[in-house]
């Protein structure tokens, strides 16, 4: 079981490695809750790394 001490640092040192944001596949334009990397690599979260249409690259929704 994970105490809730660490559960609170694990969630620290996420959050300064990498910030939530909304992003669009840049090609078919489906939209992903994701993460931005500090490099400015974009992921989805909860889904495969690519897009369902088989792409990788997102973009940032301003």
């Amino acid at each position: 079981m994970v105490k809730r001490e660490e559960v609170f640092c694990l969630g620290m040192s996420r959050a300064k490695s990498a910030s939530k944001v909304v992003a669009v596949c840049q090609v078919c334009d489906s939209v992903y809750v994701s993460e931005q990397k500090p490099d400015g690599t974009i992921r989805p979260i909860g889904v495969a790394a690519d897009c369902t249409c088989g792409d990788g690259d997102f973009r940032r929704v301003s």
